[in-house]
């Protein structure tokens, strides 16, 4: 069996072998090890597990109420590697106990799954419908103590169940909790007859899957396939930016002469990648440097000329002061303050030359003295108070004229086509004659404002146009913009994912040609066994596609007497039973399965005595470290078993009324016909006619199994065809001729006389006596032993001599 641990590609289990090549890949860079590592890990977080540490072996299984299992039914195993048959006739119950213990593990089975939807599942007994459940003590390795899986119904659907696991020192947790499910999927321990046609039946990708689940790779086809579904998302991201773009040129092309579509063309073909800001400022409206005819219309629509209510009130009032100046001129206060002016200055000069008291203007001396400049300011007050009238108009001049000039503020930007305007406006600022000022300014503003007005209501409208077909295309500027940006943010993702995914292919690739081929060996060294007898060869079993291929498919190819064809189509019914069991083993004992387990049902259909024979030898190969549970009806199996010598535990499954199931351990079959035999030869007071025929026919039987299973094991040493030593012994029914296949290697039937002297050579001469004795019991006179103990025990005695393989050599 150590074939069934070379698939692994090494050593390692596989989460550490991978983890293995992921540190020691120079290639990869710490970001792509990143993304596989994270994948790696959600494949295992798929929920809390307590999976079991070491492979679990089947106790004892109790079945109450389920399918044809009425009361509680018991089915004793021994929880360690061996082969057990459960042995029963059709009808007894043995198949409601394979899918019993199908159903505990995996919450369903075959048989309820091929049931039409339609039509109701018939799970609950007939008899025994109050209580459904199924139980099984399982002994884990490394465990002190037995642990219990417990499945109960607690609905009237299939479905309605409910699975515990009890384990000592770690309390009860739901099985869904236990770690098994992807287990009994990718190692199904269970294999009934619908699974075994489906194996062979069924479409191409459902036996690629099949046989891919066994490979052990979903750790790593999970983190591929989260891989593959984040790259697809980054592709989506991507993509939706590529097949939006050429739209987004087309609309921006055809907006015209506007300075937004240039700068958006200009900004999404930047060489270091969109310029996502001035798109942004685009997309708000915001203005942007260097806008061209954009930036100069919107200027030309914010143009405002002076207000003209405002310069018109500052013209007149300056006007006015104006006005007011001249009428003072030539009257008595225009007089009184140019005397006062004039004395004014007089006195200023007086200050200033206090030593000299001439008058400057006549020259008179000693005129300008103290008492004269007392006077002097009497004077001017009296002159000032007069003049009142002129000061007031003068000073009203100066602020109409400084209003004026206050009105007259160019703007920081002026538009081109306002240049001429707005220099003549700002030019009067510059003049200092109220009259000149009052005339020009008033006209240039009018002027000024005009322009303003048209120059405004043409930009508008101008704008107006390139903003309505401009709104056409932002909204898909905005979209693009989005797409852009998710986009850009994906690429060095996609980047990593992209190495990442395919590493995660290659090594997948690369252990998976691994584990194939040592699962196609193994396959094949289990054909060798179950081919008896037929001219079929296998070739390597191959896989064509991968998980997520549209084509997916199992090559199975054959030569028949050295000719190619295709398996599924010249084999007879018996060899592609046995194919399916090549497939199905390898899977159910890989070296990853947690379970210790195989439990098959009904595996001998359509094969010939030749397959039985193979198929018990591919049993007890298995058996040396699996436990293997096979149910049957068919009796050839066990008889394979006893006539090749191998060690087998053989169960008899009977059922009763109201689906009451028994499972005892078979007896010995000659020892059982013989104790049948003796309970009657101890019969007190038992009638001669019994005596006569009865005990006679069950010592007869006692022989008849005995030369059997000697034949069959003397057959398996010569290597002759079991389905002509079958064939034989179906049509012998004396014991004399049957005793030539037990005491001769041509399997054939050796004339009485040699077979009696055969017989007398080995065992003596009673030996020939008392098989005669024994077949007079079927004639009507019998034979009536004087002592009916004695005789059973002669011919109980003769019987084990016979079945021993080494007196017989």
């Amino acid at each position: 069996m150590d074939a069934t641990h070379k698939h692994h590609g090494s050593a390692l289990p596989l989460p550490q072998l991978v983890e293995a090549r992921l540190a020691g890949d120079p290639k990869l860079t710490d970001g792509v090890k990143g993304r596989i590592r994270e994948a790696l890990g959600d494949s295992e977080d798929a929920g809390e597990s307590h999976t079991l540490p070491g492979p679990v072996y089947l106790g004892k299984v109790t079945v109450t109420g389920f399918r044809g299992v009425g009361s509680q039914a018991r089915l004793n195993l021994r929880p360690k590697p061996g082969v057990t048959l459960v042995v029963g006739r059709n009808g007894s119950g043995k198949s409601s106990i394979a899918e019993a213990i199908e159903t505990l593990f995996t919450g369903t089975n075959a048989h309820c799954a091929e049931q039409h939807p339609n039509r109701a599942v018939r799970w609950r007994n007939l008899h025994q419908g109050e209580q459904t459940a199924v139980e099984a003590k399982l002994t884990v390795e490394g465990d002190p103590a037995p642990s219990t899986l417990t499945r109960t119904w607690t609905g009237d659907a299939f479905t309605d169940s409910q699975a515990v696991l009890r384990r000592p020192g770690h309390g009860t947790v739901p099985l869904a909790q236990v770690g098994w499910e992807q287990a009994t999927r990718a190692y199904r321990p269970f294999l009934s007859y619908v699974d075994l046609g489906n194996l062979i039946n069924g479409k191409p990708s459902e036996m690629y899957d099949n046989i891919a689940a066994i490979l052990g790779l979903d750790h790593l086809n999970a983190a591929a396939r989260r891989l593959t579904a984040a790259k697809k998302e980054l592709d989506a991201a991507v993509n939706a930016e590529k097949e939006k773009k050429p739209l987004l040129h087309a609309a921006l092309e055809n907006v015209g002469h506007d300075d937004r579509a240039l700068k958006a063309l200009l900004a999404m073909e930047e060489k270091g990648g969109p310029d996502h800001a001035v798109l942004d400022a685009l997309i708000a409206g915001v203005p942007t440097a260097d806008e061209g005819r954009l930036g100069e219309a919107r200027l030309e629509a914010a143009a405002e000329g002076p207000d003209l209510d405002r310069v018109g009130a500052a013209v007149d009032a300056l006007r006015h002061a104006l006005a007011d100046i001249d009428d003072l001129k030539g009257t008595a206060a225009a007089d009184a303050h140019s005397r006062a002016q004039l004395l004014q200055a007089a006195l200023r000069h007086s200050d200033r030359h206090a030593d000299d008291t001439a008058c400057p203007v006549c020259g008179t001396e000693q005129v300008l003295d103290r008492e004269w400049a007392s006077r002097a300011e009497t004077q001017i007050a009296a002159l000032l108070r007069e003049a009142e009238a002129v000061r007031e108009g003068e000073a009203g001049l100066r602020t109409a004229t400084r209003t004026l000039h206050d009105l007259i503020l160019p703007p920081r930007e002026v538009p081109a086509v306002l240049t001429d305007p707005w220099q003549d406006w700002s030019d009067c600022r510059r003049i200092t004659d109220p009259a000149e000022l009052a005339e020009r300014a008033l006209k240039a503003a009018v002027t000024l404002a005009d322009a303003c007005e048209v120059v405004a209501r043409k930009a508008r409208e101008e704008l107006a146009a390139k903003d309505e077909r401009w709104r056409a295309v932002v909204e898909l500027l905005t979209e693009w913009t989005k797409l852009s940006r998710q986009a850009e943010a994906a690429k060095p993702r996609r980047t990593e994912i992209g190495a990442a995914l395919t590493w995660i292919k290659k090594v997948t690739t690369e252990i998976r040609d691994l584990r194939v081929d040592a699962f196609a060996d193994h396959t094949q060294r289990i054909w060798e066994k179950l081919r008896r007898q037929s001219s079929v060869d296998l070739k390597p079993v191959k896989m064509h596609g991968s998980e997520k291929a549209t084509v997916r498919k199992l090559i199975m190819d054959v030569t028949v007497d050295d000719t190619e064809a295709p398996a599924l189509s010249v084999m007879s019914q018996g060899e592609l039973h046995s194919l399916a069991l090549s497939l199905f083993l390898p899977r159910a004992v890989t070296a990853d399965s947690p379970f210790g387990f195989v439990v098959i049902d009904d595996p001998v259909q359509s094969m010939d005595p030749a397959k039985v024979d193979g198929l018990a030898q591919v049993l007890d190969e298995l058996g040396r470290d699996r436990q293997v549970v096979v149910f049957t009806h068919d009796t050839r199996l066990p008889h394979a078993f006893r006539s090749q010598g191998l060690p087998v535990t053989v169960l008899k499954v009977e059922r009763g009324e109201k689906s009451k199931v028994n499972v005892t351990s078979e007896t010995d079959p000659v020892k059982e016909a013989i104790d049948d035999a003796m309970a009657l030869a101890k019969t007190a007071n038992c009638p001669d006619t019994a005596l006569r025929n009865v005990l006679p026919s069950l010592c007869r039987e006692a022989l008849t199994k005995a030369i059997v299973e000697a034949a069959w094991i003397r057959r398996s040493r010569t290597g002759q065809p079991a389905d002509r030593l079958q064939a034989a012994i179906d049509e012998t029914e004396r014991l004399i001729p049957l005793a030539s296949f037990a005491l001769f290697d041509d399997g054939l039937v050796h004339p009485d006389d040699d077979v009696r002297s055969r017989l007398r050579a080995l065992y003596g001469g009673e030996s020939t006596s008392l098989i005669g004795q024994c077949q007079r019991g079927a004639h009507p006179d019998g034979f009536l032993p004087p002592d009916p103990v004695a005789f059973v025990r002669k011919v109980e005695a003769l019987a084990n001599r016979i079945r021993k393989p080494e007196v017989n050599a």
